[in-house]
């Protein structure tokens, strides 16, 4: 009898499962065609193909109307012989832009050897060869 009750009641459980499957699966078919803007516009289109018509050519015509970008012309002022603050910023960036990679080598190998030093104060020393200054 416990047997027929928990089979009826896996029975059940299934077919919920399977009815709680297809109503999901509904919903999300059902959400796909919402969210298909192509699809919405094409028919829009089709449906009152005047109205597009008419909208676009509207549309064209105020664009042409708007009036067109005047060009503003800069006349560059008169510069003294002096490097602006900018320009100096400017040529410093180049500069360590050009040491930055040449420095880079002697910067590791300072480094390396500090580590190392404070290393081996601390009773830390490079147990393995492979780390040891050549």
């Amino acid at each position: 009898m416990a047997e027929q009750s928990q089979a009826d009641r896996k029975s059940q459980l299934i077919a919920e499962l399977e009815r709680s499957r297809s109503e999901f699966a509904h919903g999300v078919r059902g959400l796909r065609q919402d969210m298909d803007v192509g699809a919405h516009l094409k028919h829009a289109f089709v449906r009152q193909k005047a109205v597009w018509l008419g909208g676009a050519a509207i549309m064209g015509w105020l664009l042409a109307k708007l009036p067109s970008r005047k060009k503003k012309v800069k006349v560059a002022p008169i510069r003294s012989a002096k490097v602006t603050e900018a320009e100096r910023g400017g040529i410093l960036l180049t500069v360590l832009n050009l040491l930055v990679p040449l420095l880079k080598p002697a910067v590791m190998a300072f480094a390396t050897k500090k580590v190392q030093e404070f290393a081996s104060r601390n009773g830390h020393g490079a147990k393995d060869q492979r780390f040891a200054r050549r």
